[in-house]
């Protein structure tokens, strides 16, 4: 098949719909996650520079004396939606790093249990629990007032990719990388 060129001119390139409002520089290297607050005042991002960062929407500044460091890249972040915790999760081949800071008080409760980096996290509607799934083909589910397991770990086809709580908190669902459905 011969390929033809097109004398048309070119059609103008549609107008941006969101204006940028903003621009939040700070991470040295790819961001991989971003979560608002439900107030939507603050922001989280987490990236490959092993920060996770909370910003001042109306200031447009870094909060920095609440900067989260790991010993790995951050794969995700996320805010509670009652506005309680910041949720970082880490890792890096054969180790994972789950981290749930009170943003009142700045206490950290590290989770412990998975053997490789964690990809996903996703917190219940009533900021009750959190679920996350790792590269170890687990997910697990916490409590995040008492930092202890609730339940799992449950296997997985493969690396854990996505996970969602149902709005009721009763349902989870999981895809894995290589699997053709939803868990």
């Amino acid at each position: 098949m011969a390929s033809t060129l097109s004398t048309q001119p070119a059609a103008a390139a549609p107008k941006m719909i969101l204006p940028p409002v903003m621009t939040l520089e700070g991470h040295n290297g790819p961001i991989t996650s971003i979560s608002y607050s439900s107030d939507g005042e603050q922001m989280v991002s987490g990236g490959w520079d092993k920060t996770s960062r909370r910003w001042d929407l109306q200031a447009g500044m870094e909060i920095e004396d609440v900067r989260d460091v790991c010993e790995w890249a951050v794969h995700a972040v996320a805010v509670s939606r009652d506005g309680r915790w910041v949720i970082t999760a880490c890792g890096y081949d054969q180790r994972g790093e789950l981290k749930a800071c009170e943003v009142e008080t700045g206490m950290v409760k590290t989770f412990q249990g998975h053997s490789h980096a964690i990809y996903c996290i996703d917190i219940s509607e009533n900021s009750m629990l959190l679920a996350n799934g790792s590269d170890d083909r687990t997910v697990r589910i916490w409590s995040l007032d008492t930092g202890k397991l609730v339940a799992g770990p449950f296997k997985s086809a493969d690396s854990v990719g996505a996970i969602r709580f149902s709005r009721d908190s009763k349902k989870l669902a999981i895809h894995s990388h290589v699997a053709s459905c939803l868990e």
